[in-house]
Protein backbone atom coordinates (compact mmCIF):
# COMPACT_ATOMS: atom_id res chain seq x y z
CA UNK A 1 0.00 0.00 0.00
CA UNK A 2 1.38 3.42 -1.01
CA UNK A 3 1.80 5.89 1.83
CA UNK A 4 0.09 9.27 1.30
CA UNK A 5 0.48 12.81 2.66
CA UNK A 6 -0.73 16.35 2.11
CA UNK A 7 2.84 17.46 1.46
CA UNK A 8 6.29 15.88 1.33
CA UNK A 9 9.47 17.77 2.19
CA UNK A 10 12.62 16.44 0.54
CA UNK A 11 15.67 17.37 2.61
CA UNK A 12 16.35 17.39 6.34
CA UNK A 13 18.74 20.31 6.73
CA UNK A 14 17.77 23.61 8.30
CA UNK A 15 15.55 24.67 5.39
CA UNK A 16 13.79 21.32 5.10
CA UNK A 17 13.24 20.87 8.84
CA UNK A 18 12.00 24.43 9.29
CA UNK A 19 9.62 23.95 6.35
CA UNK A 20 8.27 20.69 7.78
CA UNK A 21 7.69 22.29 11.19
CA UNK A 22 6.00 25.36 9.71
CA UNK A 23 3.76 23.18 7.53
CA UNK A 24 2.82 21.13 10.59
CA UNK A 25 1.74 24.35 12.31
CA UNK A 26 -0.61 24.96 9.37
CA UNK A 27 -2.30 21.62 10.13
CA UNK A 28 -0.96 19.83 7.04
CA UNK A 29 -0.08 16.14 7.09
CA UNK A 30 3.68 16.25 6.42
CA UNK A 31 6.22 13.58 5.54
CA UNK A 32 9.90 14.52 5.77
CA UNK A 33 12.15 12.57 3.40
CA UNK A 34 15.81 12.49 4.41
CA UNK A 35 18.38 9.73 5.10
CA UNK A 36 18.98 11.15 8.57
CA UNK A 37 22.77 11.44 8.30
CA UNK A 38 23.36 14.47 10.53
CA UNK A 39 27.01 15.08 9.62
CA UNK A 40 26.17 14.97 5.90
CA UNK A 41 23.99 18.07 6.14
CA UNK A 42 25.54 21.42 5.36
CA UNK A 43 23.66 22.94 8.33
CA UNK A 44 25.74 20.72 10.63
CA UNK A 45 28.99 22.43 9.65
CA UNK A 46 27.89 26.05 9.55
CA UNK A 47 29.65 28.88 11.40
CA UNK A 48 26.30 29.65 13.04
CA UNK A 49 26.17 33.32 11.97
CA UNK A 50 22.71 34.93 11.69
CA UNK A 51 23.38 38.34 10.21
CA UNK A 52 21.13 41.00 8.75
CA UNK A 53 24.27 42.07 6.91
CA UNK A 54 24.63 38.79 4.96
CA UNK A 55 23.44 40.51 1.80
CA UNK A 56 26.65 40.59 -0.26
CA UNK A 57 27.11 37.60 -2.59
CA UNK A 58 30.46 36.09 -3.52
CA UNK A 59 30.07 37.38 -7.09
CA UNK A 60 31.35 40.84 -6.24
CA UNK A 61 33.02 43.49 -8.44
CA UNK A 62 36.28 42.63 -6.62
CA UNK A 63 36.25 39.27 -8.42
CA UNK A 64 37.90 40.69 -11.52
CA UNK A 65 41.01 41.84 -9.69
CA UNK A 66 41.31 38.50 -7.88
CA UNK A 67 40.53 36.31 -10.88
CA UNK A 68 44.16 35.58 -11.87
CA UNK A 69 44.91 34.35 -8.33
CA UNK A 70 41.70 32.32 -8.23
CA UNK A 71 42.54 30.63 -11.54
CA UNK A 72 45.99 29.67 -10.21
CA UNK A 73 44.50 28.41 -6.93
CA UNK A 74 46.74 30.98 -5.29
CA UNK A 75 44.03 32.58 -3.09
CA UNK A 76 42.87 30.72 0.02
CA UNK A 77 39.31 31.98 -0.46
CA UNK A 78 38.72 29.66 -3.42
CA UNK A 79 40.05 26.37 -4.73
CA UNK A 80 39.04 25.14 -8.19
CA UNK A 81 39.15 21.53 -9.28
CA UNK A 82 39.70 21.85 -13.01
CA UNK A 83 38.39 18.38 -13.81
CA UNK A 84 35.00 19.52 -12.48
CA UNK A 85 34.76 22.89 -14.27
CA UNK A 86 33.13 21.64 -17.51
CA UNK A 87 30.14 20.45 -15.47
CA UNK A 88 29.47 23.89 -13.98
CA UNK A 89 29.81 26.07 -17.09
CA UNK A 90 26.24 27.43 -16.69
CA UNK A 91 27.04 28.34 -13.07
CA UNK A 92 30.27 30.09 -14.06
CA UNK A 93 28.54 32.03 -16.84
CA UNK A 94 25.88 33.33 -14.42
CA UNK A 95 28.55 34.01 -11.78
CA UNK A 96 30.60 36.22 -14.10
CA UNK A 97 27.47 38.03 -15.23
CA UNK A 98 26.60 38.77 -11.60
CA UNK A 99 30.03 40.15 -10.68
CA UNK A 100 29.19 43.79 -11.40
CA UNK A 101 28.49 46.60 -8.97
CA UNK A 102 24.95 47.17 -10.23
CA UNK A 103 24.07 43.47 -9.80
CA UNK A 104 25.79 43.37 -6.38
CA UNK A 105 23.70 46.29 -5.19
CA UNK A 106 20.50 44.74 -6.60
CA UNK A 107 21.23 41.44 -4.85
CA UNK A 108 21.83 43.24 -1.55
CA UNK A 109 18.47 45.02 -1.81
CA UNK A 110 16.74 41.72 -2.64
CA UNK A 111 18.34 39.78 0.21
CA UNK A 112 17.80 42.42 2.89
CA UNK A 113 14.14 41.59 3.70
CA UNK A 114 15.05 37.90 4.03
CA UNK A 115 18.10 38.43 6.25
CA UNK A 116 16.28 41.09 8.29
CA UNK A 117 13.61 38.52 9.19
CA UNK A 118 16.13 35.77 9.99
CA UNK A 119 16.91 36.36 13.66
CA UNK A 120 13.29 36.76 14.75
CA UNK A 121 12.43 33.53 12.93
CA UNK A 122 15.30 31.79 14.74
CA UNK A 123 13.97 33.08 18.06
CA UNK A 124 10.53 31.65 17.30
CA UNK A 125 11.99 28.29 16.29
CA UNK A 126 14.37 28.18 19.28
CA UNK A 127 11.47 28.83 21.65
CA UNK A 128 9.59 25.85 20.18
CA UNK A 129 12.65 23.56 20.08
CA UNK A 130 13.97 24.50 23.52
CA UNK A 131 17.30 25.83 22.21
CA UNK A 132 17.06 29.49 23.23
CA UNK A 133 20.23 29.08 25.30
CA UNK A 134 22.19 28.34 22.10
CA UNK A 135 21.15 31.60 20.46
CA UNK A 136 22.91 34.89 21.23
CA UNK A 137 23.07 38.31 19.63
CA UNK A 138 26.73 39.07 20.22
CA UNK A 139 27.56 40.45 16.76
CA UNK A 140 30.31 39.19 14.52
CA UNK A 141 33.63 40.57 13.32
CA UNK A 142 35.30 41.01 9.95
CA UNK A 143 38.97 41.63 10.66
CA UNK A 144 41.48 43.21 8.27
CA UNK A 145 45.22 42.72 8.62
CA UNK A 146 46.21 45.86 6.71
CA UNK A 147 44.84 49.33 6.06
CA UNK A 148 44.84 48.55 2.33
CA UNK A 149 42.63 45.51 2.89
CA UNK A 150 40.24 47.62 4.94
CA UNK A 151 40.17 50.33 2.27
CA UNK A 152 39.42 47.68 -0.36
CA UNK A 153 36.16 46.85 1.41
CA UNK A 154 34.78 50.40 1.17
CA UNK A 155 32.04 49.43 -1.30
CA UNK A 156 30.81 46.73 1.08
CA UNK A 157 30.55 49.23 3.92
CA UNK A 158 28.77 51.71 1.67
CA UNK A 159 26.10 49.15 0.72
CA UNK A 160 25.61 48.05 4.32
CA UNK A 161 25.28 51.65 5.47
CA UNK A 162 22.78 52.49 2.73
CA UNK A 163 20.60 49.60 3.88
CA UNK A 164 20.78 50.55 7.54
CA UNK A 165 22.88 47.59 8.64
CA UNK A 166 24.51 48.64 11.91
CA UNK A 167 28.25 48.27 12.36
CA UNK A 168 31.16 49.78 14.24
CA UNK A 169 34.69 50.31 12.95
CA UNK A 170 37.40 49.29 15.41
CA UNK A 171 41.12 49.93 15.30
CA UNK A 172 43.54 47.26 16.44
CA UNK A 173 43.51 48.29 20.10
CA UNK A 174 39.71 48.53 20.28
CA UNK A 175 39.42 45.09 18.69
CA UNK A 176 41.70 43.57 21.34
CA UNK A 177 39.55 45.19 24.04
CA UNK A 178 36.39 43.63 22.55
CA UNK A 179 38.04 40.26 21.87
CA UNK A 180 40.98 39.66 24.23
CA UNK A 181 41.24 36.08 22.95
CA UNK A 182 42.76 37.42 19.70
CA UNK A 183 46.55 37.44 19.79
CA UNK A 184 47.08 38.39 16.16
CA UNK A 185 47.42 42.10 15.48
CA UNK A 186 44.85 43.49 13.02
CA UNK A 187 44.82 46.95 11.50
CA UNK A 188 41.03 47.40 11.49
CA UNK A 189 37.83 45.46 12.04
CA UNK A 190 34.14 45.85 11.34
CA UNK A 191 31.83 44.68 14.13
CA UNK A 192 28.33 43.99 12.82
CA UNK A 193 26.42 44.66 16.00
CA UNK A 194 22.99 43.28 15.01
CA UNK A 195 24.31 39.84 14.18
CA UNK A 196 23.44 36.78 16.21
CA UNK A 197 24.86 33.28 16.18
CA UNK A 198 23.91 29.71 17.01
CA UNK A 199 26.33 27.75 19.13
CA UNK A 200 26.83 24.22 17.77
CA UNK A 201 24.39 24.36 14.83
CA UNK A 202 24.23 20.57 14.70
CA UNK A 203 22.54 20.55 18.11
CA UNK A 204 19.88 22.93 16.77
CA UNK A 205 19.19 20.51 13.90
CA UNK A 206 18.90 17.63 16.39
CA UNK A 207 16.46 19.63 18.52
CA UNK A 208 14.32 20.46 15.47
CA UNK A 209 14.26 16.78 14.51
CA UNK A 210 13.13 15.89 18.03
CA UNK A 211 10.43 18.58 17.93
CA UNK A 212 9.18 17.31 14.58
CA UNK A 213 8.91 13.77 15.95
CA UNK A 214 7.27 14.89 19.21
CA UNK A 215 4.58 16.78 17.31
CA UNK A 216 3.66 13.72 15.27
CA UNK A 217 5.75 14.37 12.18
CA UNK A 218 6.24 11.42 9.89
CA UNK A 219 9.51 10.78 8.10
CA UNK A 220 11.06 8.46 5.58
CA UNK A 221 14.72 7.85 6.34
CA UNK A 222 15.81 7.35 2.77
CA UNK A 223 16.97 9.31 -0.27
CA UNK A 224 14.30 10.20 -2.81
CA UNK A 225 15.52 8.89 -6.17
CA UNK A 226 12.71 10.02 -8.44
CA UNK A 227 9.99 12.66 -8.39
CA UNK A 228 7.08 12.12 -10.81
CA UNK A 229 3.88 14.13 -11.42
CA UNK A 230 0.81 11.96 -10.89
CA UNK A 231 -2.62 13.44 -11.58
CA UNK A 232 -3.23 16.12 -8.98
CA UNK A 233 -0.20 15.10 -6.91
CA UNK A 234 3.26 13.57 -6.93
CA UNK A 235 4.85 10.17 -6.57
CA UNK A 236 8.17 10.04 -4.71
CA UNK A 237 10.25 6.92 -5.23
CA UNK A 238 12.83 5.92 -2.64
CA UNK A 239 14.69 2.79 -1.71
CA UNK A 240 12.09 0.53 -0.15
CA UNK A 241 8.89 2.14 -1.37
CA UNK A 242 6.90 5.04 -2.79
CA UNK A 243 4.99 7.97 -1.35
CA UNK A 244 2.11 9.93 -2.88
CA UNK A 245 1.76 13.57 -1.86
CA UNK A 246 -0.50 16.39 -2.97
CA UNK A 247 2.42 18.84 -2.86
CA UNK A 248 6.21 18.56 -2.66
CA UNK A 249 8.87 20.88 -1.26
CA UNK A 250 12.29 20.35 -2.83
CA UNK A 251 14.74 21.46 -0.12
CA UNK A 252 17.54 18.96 -0.62
CA UNK A 253 20.39 21.46 -0.67
CA UNK A 254 23.15 20.71 -3.14
CA UNK A 255 21.32 17.55 -4.27
CA UNK A 256 18.23 19.48 -5.36
CA UNK A 257 19.51 20.08 -8.87
CA UNK A 258 19.59 16.35 -9.65
CA UNK A 259 15.88 15.81 -8.94
CA UNK A 260 14.93 19.09 -10.62
CA UNK A 261 16.87 18.14 -13.77
CA UNK A 262 14.74 15.02 -14.25
CA UNK A 263 11.72 17.33 -14.45
CA UNK A 264 13.37 19.50 -17.10
CA UNK A 265 14.79 22.23 -14.83
CA UNK A 266 18.51 22.65 -15.50
CA UNK A 267 19.51 25.12 -12.82
CA UNK A 268 22.85 26.93 -12.83
CA UNK A 269 24.00 25.52 -9.49
CA UNK A 270 27.27 24.34 -7.97
CA UNK A 271 28.31 22.38 -4.91
CA UNK A 272 30.33 24.87 -2.89
CA UNK A 273 32.35 22.62 -0.61
CA UNK A 274 33.67 23.75 2.76
CA UNK A 275 35.64 22.21 5.61
CA UNK A 276 35.81 22.74 9.35
CA UNK A 277 37.76 21.41 12.31
CA UNK A 278 37.35 21.93 16.05
CA UNK A 279 40.13 22.97 18.39
CA UNK A 280 40.38 23.38 22.12
CA UNK A 281 41.33 26.80 23.41
CA UNK A 282 44.46 26.97 25.54
CA UNK A 283 43.48 26.83 29.24
CA UNK A 284 44.96 30.30 29.79
CA UNK A 285 43.09 31.86 26.85
CA UNK A 286 40.02 34.01 27.38
CA UNK A 287 36.96 32.62 25.57
CA UNK A 288 36.12 33.88 22.10
CA UNK A 289 32.89 35.86 22.35
CA UNK A 290 31.71 35.93 18.74
CA UNK A 291 32.56 34.58 15.26
CA UNK A 292 35.50 36.25 13.52
CA UNK A 293 36.13 36.35 9.77
CA UNK A 294 39.85 36.82 9.17
CA UNK A 295 39.77 38.36 5.68
CA UNK A 296 43.51 37.83 5.28
CA UNK A 297 43.16 34.08 5.82
CA UNK A 298 39.76 33.81 4.08
CA UNK A 299 38.55 31.71 7.00
CA UNK A 300 36.24 31.98 10.00
CA UNK A 301 36.80 31.10 13.64
CA UNK A 302 33.56 30.58 15.56
CA UNK A 303 33.09 29.79 19.26
CA UNK A 304 31.30 26.50 19.90
CA UNK A 305 31.53 26.72 23.69
CA UNK A 306 33.65 28.48 26.33
CA UNK A 307 36.69 26.31 25.63
CA UNK A 308 36.44 25.25 21.97
CA UNK A 309 36.26 26.86 18.54
CA UNK A 310 35.36 25.81 15.02
CA UNK A 311 37.79 26.77 12.25
CA UNK A 312 36.14 27.01 8.83
CA UNK A 313 37.88 27.10 5.45
CA UNK A 314 37.27 28.99 2.24
CA UNK A 315 35.31 27.63 -0.72
CA UNK A 316 36.16 24.64 -2.90
CA UNK A 317 34.36 24.17 -6.24
CA UNK A 318 34.33 20.43 -6.87
CA UNK A 319 31.97 17.51 -7.30
CA UNK A 320 29.92 16.80 -4.16
CA UNK A 321 31.26 13.27 -3.77
CA UNK A 322 34.87 13.88 -4.80
CA UNK A 323 37.59 12.84 -2.37
CA UNK A 324 38.43 15.46 0.28
CA UNK A 325 41.30 17.87 -0.25
CA UNK A 326 42.41 19.17 3.14
CA UNK A 327 44.74 21.86 1.85
CA UNK A 328 42.42 24.77 2.63
CA UNK A 329 41.45 23.66 6.12
CA UNK A 330 45.06 22.87 7.00
CA UNK A 331 46.06 26.39 5.92
CA UNK A 332 43.12 27.88 7.85
CA UNK A 333 44.11 25.91 10.95
CA UNK A 334 47.70 27.17 10.77
CA UNK A 335 46.43 30.74 10.52
CA UNK A 336 44.04 30.16 13.42
CA UNK A 337 46.93 28.97 15.58
CA UNK A 338 48.51 32.41 15.11
CA UNK A 339 45.20 34.17 15.78
CA UNK A 340 44.15 32.45 19.00
CA UNK A 341 45.94 30.44 21.65
CA UNK A 342 44.81 27.02 20.54
CA UNK A 343 45.18 23.62 22.10
CA UNK A 344 44.96 20.43 20.10
CA UNK A 345 42.37 19.40 17.49
CA UNK A 346 39.20 17.77 18.82
CA UNK A 347 38.31 15.89 15.62
CA UNK A 348 40.02 12.88 14.11
CA UNK A 349 39.70 14.46 10.68
CA UNK A 350 38.14 17.61 9.20
CA UNK A 351 34.43 17.75 8.38
CA UNK A 352 33.40 18.32 4.75
CA UNK A 353 30.04 19.56 3.48
CA UNK A 354 28.61 20.94 0.24
CA UNK A 355 26.67 24.18 0.20
CA UNK A 356 23.98 24.52 -2.48
CA UNK A 357 25.40 27.55 -4.29
CA UNK A 358 23.69 29.83 -6.77
CA UNK A 359 25.88 32.13 -8.88
CA UNK A 360 24.07 35.32 -7.84
CA UNK A 361 24.19 34.41 -4.15
CA UNK A 362 20.40 34.32 -3.75
CA UNK A 363 18.32 31.25 -2.92
CA UNK A 364 15.76 29.62 -5.17
CA UNK A 365 12.41 30.05 -3.41
CA UNK A 366 9.09 29.78 -5.21
CA UNK A 367 6.63 27.61 -7.07
CA UNK A 368 7.96 25.57 -9.98
CA UNK A 369 7.03 27.39 -13.20
CA UNK A 370 5.87 24.30 -15.11
CA UNK A 371 4.59 21.92 -12.41
CA UNK A 372 1.67 22.46 -10.08
CA UNK A 373 2.20 21.53 -6.45
CA UNK A 374 6.01 21.72 -6.52
CA UNK A 375 7.78 24.30 -4.35
CA UNK A 376 11.50 25.01 -4.64
CA UNK A 377 13.47 25.99 -1.51
CA UNK A 378 17.20 25.49 -2.01
CA UNK A 379 20.39 27.26 -3.06
CA UNK A 380 20.90 29.29 0.12
CA UNK A 381 24.69 28.95 0.01
CA UNK A 382 26.32 30.51 3.08
CA UNK A 383 23.01 31.68 4.61
CA UNK A 384 21.10 28.38 4.75
CA UNK A 385 21.26 28.01 8.52
CA UNK A 386 20.67 31.74 9.01
CA UNK A 387 17.61 32.07 6.75
CA UNK A 388 16.34 28.49 7.04
CA UNK A 389 13.60 29.24 9.63
CA UNK A 390 12.21 32.23 7.74
CA UNK A 391 12.35 30.24 4.49
CA UNK A 392 10.30 27.53 6.20
CA UNK A 393 7.65 30.11 7.03
CA UNK A 394 7.64 31.30 3.40
CA UNK A 395 7.25 27.71 2.18
CA UNK A 396 4.27 27.23 4.50
CA UNK A 397 2.70 30.38 3.09
CA UNK A 398 3.15 29.16 -0.49
CA UNK A 399 1.76 25.72 0.31
CA UNK A 400 -1.38 27.18 1.92
CA UNK A 401 -2.03 29.90 -0.65
CA UNK A 402 -0.96 32.86 1.47
CA UNK A 403 1.15 35.79 0.36
CA UNK A 404 4.61 35.48 1.99
CA UNK A 405 5.54 38.27 4.37
CA UNK A 406 8.97 38.46 2.69
CA UNK A 407 9.05 39.40 -1.03
CA UNK A 408 10.36 36.41 -3.01
CA UNK A 409 10.13 37.61 -6.63
CA UNK A 410 13.95 38.10 -6.80
CA UNK A 411 14.40 34.43 -5.80
CA UNK A 412 12.24 33.09 -8.65
CA UNK A 413 13.51 29.81 -10.17
CA UNK A 414 13.34 31.16 -13.73
CA UNK A 415 16.33 33.44 -13.29
CA UNK A 416 18.81 30.51 -13.17
CA UNK A 417 17.46 28.52 -16.10
CA UNK A 418 19.39 28.92 -19.36
CA UNK A 419 22.34 31.20 -20.02
CA UNK A 420 22.57 34.88 -19.00
CA UNK A 421 23.66 37.88 -20.99
CA UNK A 422 27.29 38.54 -20.11
CA UNK A 423 27.26 42.20 -21.19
Amino acid sequence: MVETADIAVIGGGMVGLASALALQERRLDVVLCDPGEARARTSFGNAGVISRGSILPMASPALWGKLPAYLRNADRALRLDYTHLPRIIPYLAHFLAAARETRWREAAASLLPLTSAAYAAHERLAARAGTTDRLARTGWIKAYRTEDAFAGAALERDILERHGVAFEILDGDALREREPALVRRYARAMLLTETGSVREPGRLIEACEALYAQTGGRRIRSTVTRLTPDGDGWVLAYEGGTLWAKQVVLAAGAASGVLARELGYRFALAAERGYHRHYALHPDSPPLSRPVLDTGAASIIAPMGPDRVRVLSGVELNARHAAPNHGQIEAASREAADTLRLGGPLDNEPWLGSRPSTPDGMPVIGRAPRHRGLIFAFGHGHIGLSTGPVTGEIVADLATGREPAVPIAPFAPQRLLGFPRLI
